[in-house]
């Protein structure tokens, strides 16, 4: 299981999708696996990282080509291609594991250090990537994965201070101004529940979302039978709003594990 594990299985959704080539909208790329965006890379870091990931040498090579498409020609990509190509679940999480937790773990190192420099109240002394807890590292790195630190200040600060309850006041994510439901339920009861059990360093967060594996000879037809199902929608613009201390009764968490929505 993937170290952030929570993350990944967010990212990876409900359907399968993430296993063929998607368009998340908006100035997004052709993306595919758990947010893994060729717009803003070059054709022969697509083809090392798909391969490192064990992807086949000629699909990574056919994903050349989605490099720095973004927008509308990356929607036109992907409508030429979702048919043709697809990943199985053990190499999107190859990809996940060996290729995007290092690049977002740079990215979040990165920006808690501009977080710092630009910051009257928090320290680099604070941001120490050896002094932070399992659980700051896990819920730092969610963020810095979707959306991005910079957008929830207060939120990155409370996690370095482990101000538990101003964490619980502002960590809800939202996309037109409606609250990301499924995401931040599952968040609240794996980081902040007080029942929740402690993440320890080697520790495995439990799946929660059931993904669609494609054995290696499996025909493309289940390329299109994934495409069929797609649910994926525009890209959400995640805000930071403040809430009121969240609370997740037991009902709800279930009912919310059979919600047919992407929260990305």
């Amino acid at each position: 299981m993937s170290r952030y594990s929570f993350t990944y299985q967010q990212e990876i959704g409900h359907q399968g999708q993430s296993l063929v080539p998607h368009f998340p909208g908006g100035l997004s790329g052709v993306t595919i696996g758990p947010g893994y965006d060729m717009g803003s890379r070059t054709p022969i870091e697509i083809y090392e990282d798909l391969t490192k990931a064990g992807i086949h040498p000629q699909t990574a090579q056919a994903f050349m080509d989605a490099a720095s498409k973004t927008g509308d020609d990356a929607q036109a990509w992907v409508n030429q291609h979702r048919h043709e190509l697809y990943i199985t679940e053990e190499q999107q999480q190859a990809l996940f594991d060996h290729v995007l937790v290092d690049e977002y773990e740079r990215r979040l190192r990165s920006q808690l250090a501009q977080f710092a420099d630009e910051s009257d109240t928090v320290t680099h002394d604070m941001i120490s990537w050896e002094d932070l807890s399992e659980k700051q590292k896990h819920i730092l790195f969610d963020f810095a994965y979707n959306p991005g630190l910079s957008k929830f200040p207060t939120l990155t600060e409370a996690v370095l201070r482990e101000d538990w309850d101003t964490v619980a006041q502002s960590f809800e994510r939202f996309s037109g101004g409606e609250p990301l439901s499924y995401r931040n339920d599952t968040f609240y009861a794996t980081f902040l529940d007080p029942n929740a059990p402690p993440i320890e360093a080697d520790s495995e967060i439990a799946e929660v979302i059931d993904a669609i594996e494609l054995p290696e000879n499996e025909s493309i037809e289940v390329a299109e039978t994934i495409w069929s199902n797609d649910l994926y929608a525009e890209t959400p613009i995640i805000e930071e709003h403040p809430s009121i201390p969240h609370a997740l009764p037991d009902a709800h968490l279930e009912n919310s594990l059979n919600e047919q929505d992407w929260d990305v």
